[in-house]
């Protein structure tokens, strides 16, 4: 399976407090520029561990973020209920294969993850069609 890349982030960080801080308005890349003058939309980030979703050769698998990474049974259970029944539909959409990056959170995720809920769900945030 194909590990997901680091996604860089957009605007520096202030290395005066740890980097806790964005520095906004200095870009981390200079490719980021470009983004100056576009309206943008800011969502949570969800805070959870990096799953992947890997479609191909007719059934639906499930990964973290490396091959070594441990899934929690329970979310396991969580993701089987989302997608098994959608494998059909799932092998027709994609016939070259897919690798559906998300993340995976809720209760006993992280720390806080029972503020999202008392349990467990999927966020996507990138696909990859065909190997």
């Amino acid at each position: 399976m194909k590990e997901y890349h680091k996604i860089q982030t957009v605007f520096k960080r202030d290395l005066a407090n740890r980097s806790k801080t964005l520095l906004l308005g200095e870009y981390s890349l200079p490719e980021f520029q470009f983004l100056k003058d576009c309206p943008w939309v800011f969502t949570e980030k969800v805070d959870g561990t990096n799953i992947r979703i890997i479609i191909e050769d007719g059934r639906v698998r499930f990964g973290g973020k490396t091959d070594n990474a441990q899934i929690p049974a329970f979310l396991v259970e969580r993701l089987r209920s989302i997608f098994e029944p959608q494998n059909a539909l799932l092998q027709e959409i994609f016939p070259a294969g897919a690798c559906l990056y998300g993340e995976g959170y809720g209760a006993r995720i992280q720390k806080h993850g029972a503020n999202y809920g008392p349990g467990q769900d999927f966020v996507l945030f990138d696909v990859k069609v065909g190997n």
